[in-house]
């Protein structure tokens, strides 16, 4: 009882200070993103010794008739899920940001640079024929869509599977959110993760 209430509080303190450096890091990247892009971006932070990978969502959820489309999931150039690296330092996180406009996905992000690069978007869930840019297409889809969710799974440093796949953000349909994983995650090494909107930019943030 005496260990899972430390490690409990252990678990909780570490969260209040996380937040706290997160939202001090979100200030000034929003700061300055806001200025600088059209459409409002999505960042992602991962605090654990673990590679993330990843595909991240656009759509319309006020097209709950039609599906939500227009409908966006990221590749990499072949066709792979994307693979954010890992972090020794549980304060230093290895990071990763994407403009609302797609198309700029594809360009190397001198800002983050450790952001894996987008190589193509599957739109409205058409595998077979994917997008790659410049498109007009992905510049139209881009403005009708908002980012709802990252279904992302874990690699330990040998490149071993470890947990996943897990979900952050919004079905279509529904007005529930998946904000947070705390406590429903594994590998050990892994707290959770958390999705959530500040300064007209999406967090996820995996801890």
């Amino acid at each position: 009882m005496v260990n899972t209430t430390r490690k409990s509080t252990k678990i909780t303190n570490h969260k209040i200070k996380f937040m706290k450096k997160l939202f001090l890091l979100a200030a000034a990247f929003i700061s300055f993103s806001l200025s600088a892009q059209s459409l409002p971006p999505v960042y992602i932070q991962n605090y654990t010794p673990n590679y993330v990978e990843f595909t991240l969502n656009k759509s319309n959820l006020g097209n709950v008739g039609g599906g939500c489309t227009p409908t966006l999931e990221s590749r990499d150039a072949i066709n792979d899920l994307l693979k954010l690296g890992f972090t020794n330092n549980p304060s230093v996180s290895i990071d990763a940001n994407y403009d609302g406009n797609v198309n700029n996905t594809f360009a190397f992000n001198t800002a983050v640079p450790t952001t894996p690069q987008v190589g193509r978007w599957i739109v409205n869930a058409n595998y077979a024929a994917p997008f790659t840019a410049p498109s007009g297409v992905l510049t139209t889809f881009s403005t009708a869509t908002t980012w709802t969710g990252i279904k992302f799974g874990i690699k330990d440093q040998s490149g071993v599977n470890t947990g996943g796949y897990y979900y952050l953000g919004q079905f279509c349909g529904s007005s529930t959110v998946i904000s947070d994983l705390t406590g429903n995650v594994i590998p050990a090494n892994m707290s959770g993760g958390a999705f959530f909107t500040a300064g007209g930019a999406t967090w996820i943030v995996i801890y």
